[in-house]
């Protein structure tokens, strides 16, 4: 009997987050803000996988400052940190817009987790695009 209580509430929260998923995503603009997180994402991972591909040693630069040079040197596998990075915020950055599904400032504070999670993206590929510069020109 335990078993089967246990299956039902799985199968009820499933359909329960299901469905504040995609009411989340009847709003047209979350639409257009995840194509374009998902356009940012491929082309971050590519990055990454373009830089690692290139490698030719074990460290590679992960940050530099204009003041003091070469701050953090890494292996070549902590590069994929920046792109998991942001697939970490843009999914929470979901579940919390699937949260503040009933709240009246809904359609807002998806505005405002959204655009926040494409910026993130953006400069992740920025940051990306540097360290290919720094490594390997």
């Amino acid at each position: 009997m335990a078993y089967s209580s246990l299956y039902a509430r799985f199968y009820d929260s499933l359909q329960k987050s299901g469905h504040f998923f995609t009411r989340v995503l009847r709003f047209a603009p979350a639409k257009f803000y995840l194509g374009g997180i998902f356009l940012l994402q491929i082309l971050a991972w590519w990055q990454a996988f373009n830089i690692r591909h290139k490698s030719l040693s074990d460290w590679l630069i992960l940050h530099y400052n204009i003041d003091f040079g070469v701050d953090l040197l890494g292996t070549e596998d902590k590069i994929f940190l920046f792109p998991l990075f942001g697939l970490l915020i843009l999914i929470f950055n979901f579940i919390l817009s699937a949260l503040v599904l009933r709240r009246q400032e809904f359609k807002v504070l998806l505005h405002l987790l959204f655009t926040s999670s494409l910026f993130f993206n953006v400069f992740i590929n920025l940051a990306l695009f540097s360290l290919y510069l720094f490594n390997f020109q």
